[in-house]
């Protein structure tokens, strides 16, 4: 859109006028590489009119030259202080880049007459909210509200504030509004369900899940306006159908917005056989990629918000100190913040390369990956917090993974490979992803053996646990427990006189929540005992005053699971039919305890009770996990380390040879 001059404008010289003038009718024809010579030219003759630095930039944000725009704008905004235009837009090209901070002194700065509007109370929220400013934030989404009251935006950010600050009803009941107003807002429909599982608000599960099906029946377009998190349906149910067409409808719609607003063409498939992607010409082949592996040495690219003192960081970092540097060369590409850890400076120095992409473009990061002739690329996220999944559509890599952190297909075409196991995702329901599965022969979830292992000195009493009697426990997060688990685990409470259940939740309303439920069960508040989060040291110490890690259905514990091995903590699990259910199954028969994870509720329940009865079978079990920790294969980071390092060969080696990508089941790698 042009802006027009008011009676106050000043236009600068004649010049400059002519030249805005032949821009502004250049621009309606849609000439628009000439309109933006055109305004350049004014700008020249008149720099000090915002008028003419406004136009340009709207054309260079046309003609998707982002960086330009951005500081076209800015000069507008900083000449006229009262500009909602200008200040907006160039508040918004900031954040494209995260410069969260600059968007936010940007909007501040236009006069207090000119904020009054709702959408710059969006904008700032939405500024505040990536700044970590939640409580900021939901008063300028409220203020939204009280100004447009049907806001469908407002309430949206506003619920992702909620959750922010641990609010999870609110945060459920404003997506819930939405999803009302809007029927057809799945991704509203999601999250009011997730947020509700976090408040273990289980009256709301049947209408929420009526809502949510409802709302996945009226997606008939093959994609979806608003995005969501596929994540949030892995804790619901077991239906990996359902999670591989929820995830197809999210792929969809990342591609199709991020190419739309490079003007590129459809979102690639997997490459043929000895064939490029039919993408631009700068983007269409891979020779530096391919020189390396001519060379015998893979160029290999990990893409994460993660490289800190996050499950993803702890699992991961002495596989990349591990990784044969004679047959690949390591580079990460990170978008999160650096925590100052020790655990942040061992993964920079374990990397060949350490790329901060924070203030990069998507189109930029795909660049770069290009330019470093990366060959196999692996994005460790999926659709968890800060992903940059869509980086992954423009193709920037000729392999390219996902691994690790998200448990479940990413219904994308253009991710070619799931790393996996045999246990999680057998080759018989392949069906269930739309990646090629890639088994490592063992496990696919690594560990870092050099990890601490702190010494147990704090007694049950000083934790609110009883000196005598049985602690079963569960550390997963209380949107992983659903009431049916929860009703399995007050039952074997009833069955074991004096046992305890141990949980990890610190906020006040979800425990009274559960001390109601447990009550509705017949089982006294007192036998719940509540854990705040705590460090990792502390953490990893408490877990051996438990008897039995008692693990969720049907999204399990991944980390936490191989956290309570490491300690000797015996974990029981139930594995059903997805990935997130599977995993705790897939760690298990890697430490010899396969046993322990059973295929049905009633096995669960039952194993669970003979755990408390047989204390000399538990204990031989929790023998064998203390003593043999350093032997077990879970914890065998070379061999771990030098499994994965063959299958992203063969992956590389299949394209380098002209060859599509396919399964590699066990007997392949």
């Amino acid at each position: 859109m042009q802006a027009s001059a008011g009676p106050a404008q000043q236009h600068g010289t004649a010049q400059a006028r002519r030249s805005w003038c032949q821009g502004v009718e250049l621009a309606r024809q849609g000439k628009l590489a000439q309109a933006a010579r055109s305004f350049q030219r004014a700008c020249q003759c008149s720099p000090g009119v915002s008028l003419y630095w406004l136009n340009l930039a709207s054309v260079q944000r046309r003609l998707r030259q982002a960086d330009a725009a951005r500081d076209s704008a800015l000069r507008a905004a900083t000449l006229d202080r009262q500009c909602r235009i200008s200040c907006h837009m160039a508040a918004e090209l900031l954040r494209a880049t995260h410069r969260h901070a600059q968007a936010l002194a940007t909007l501040d700065a236009l006069d207090a007459d000119c904020t009054q509007d709702a959408q710059h109370h969006l904008l700032r929220g939405v500024v505040l909210a990536a700044l970590g400013q939640a409580a900021d934030a939901a008063a300028e989404f409220l203020q939204v509200l009280a100004l447009q009251p049907g806001e469908v935006d407002a309430y949206m950010q506003l619920g992702f504030c909620f959750a922010a600050l641990r609010k999870f009803t609110e945060a459920a009941e404003c997506f819930r509004t939405v999803s009302l107003i809007n029927p057809a807002a799945l991704g509203a429909a999601i999250f009011a369900a997730h947020y509700a599982a976090w408040a273990c608000d289980w009256q709301q599960v049947s209408p929420d899940q009526a809502r949510l099906h409802a709302a996945l029946d009226l997606q008939t377009g093959g994609t979806v306006s608003q995005g969501f998190s596929p994540f949030c349906l892995l804790s619901m149910d077991d239906d990996p159908a359902l999670h591989r067409r929820v995830a197809e409808l999210e792929a969809a719609r990342l591609a199709l917005a991020l190419r739309q607003a490079a003007g590129w063409p459809a979102v690639p498939q997997v490459p043929a056989p000895g064939a490029d992607l039919a993408l631009p010409a700068a983007l269409a082949t891979w020779p530096l990629a391919r020189q390396g592996l001519d060379q015998g040495r893979c160029r290999l690219g990990l893409v994460s918000a993660d490289f800190r003192t996050h499950a993803t960081g702890l699992l991961l970092v002495q596989t990349l100190e591990t990784l044969d540097r004679s047959r690949f060369e390591l580079v990460l590409y990170s978008h999160g913040d650096d925590d100052g850890t020790l655990l942040h400076q061992r993964i920079v120095r374990a990397a060949d390369r350490f790329e901060d992409c924070r203030q990069l473009s998507l189109a930029a990061q795909a660049q770069q990956i290009r330019d470093d002739g990366i060959a196999v690329l692996i994005d460790l996220s999926g659709y968890t917090t800060d992903s940059r999944l869509a980086l992954f559509a423009l193709r920037p890599a000729p392999v390219q993974a996902v691994w690790l952190a998200y448990p479940g297909t990413l219904g994308a075409p253009w991710v070619d490979y799931l790393i996996a196991d045999p246990v999680i995702t057998p080759l018989e329901w392949a069906g269930d992803y739309t990646e090629k599965l890639v088994h490592l022969p063992l496990c696919y979830e690594p560990t870092d053996e050099r990890r601490e292992h702190p010494e147990t000195t704090a007694t049950r009493s000083d934790l609110g646990l009883p000196e005598v009697g049985f602690v079963y426990a569960c550390f997963n997060q209380s949107y992983k427990i659903t009431e049916p688990v929860f009703t399995r685990w007050c039952r074997i409470l009833q069955r074991v006189p004096g046992s305890v259940l141990w949980l990890l939740v610190p906020q006040p309303a979800i425990q009274q929540a559960f001390r109601e439920h447990a009550r509705e069960r017949g089982i006294a508040a007192a036998r719940l005992v509540f854990a705040p989060f705590v460090s990792t040291t502390e953490h990893l110490a408490r877990l051996p005053l438990a008897d039995v890690f008692l693990d969720t259905f049907p999204y399990g514990a991944h980390t936490t699971c191989s956290d309570a091995l490491w300690m000797g903590l015996p974990v029981l699990t139930q594995a059903g039919r997805s990935f997130a259910s599977r995993v705790a199954a897939s760690l298990l028969g890697a430490v010899g305890l396969a046993g322990l994870a059973v295929n049905s509720a009633e096995d669960y329940e039952e194993m669970a009770v003979r755990l408390a009865e047989d204390r000399e079978a538990l204990g031989a079990i929790r023998d064998h996990l203390w003593d043999n920790r350093r032997d077990l294969p879970l914890f065998d980071n070379a061999r771990f380390t030098a499994e994965l390092g063959e299958a992203l060969w063969r992956m590389a080696s299949r394209w380098h040879q002209g060859q599509a990508p396919q399964h590699m089941p066990l007997e392949a790698c």
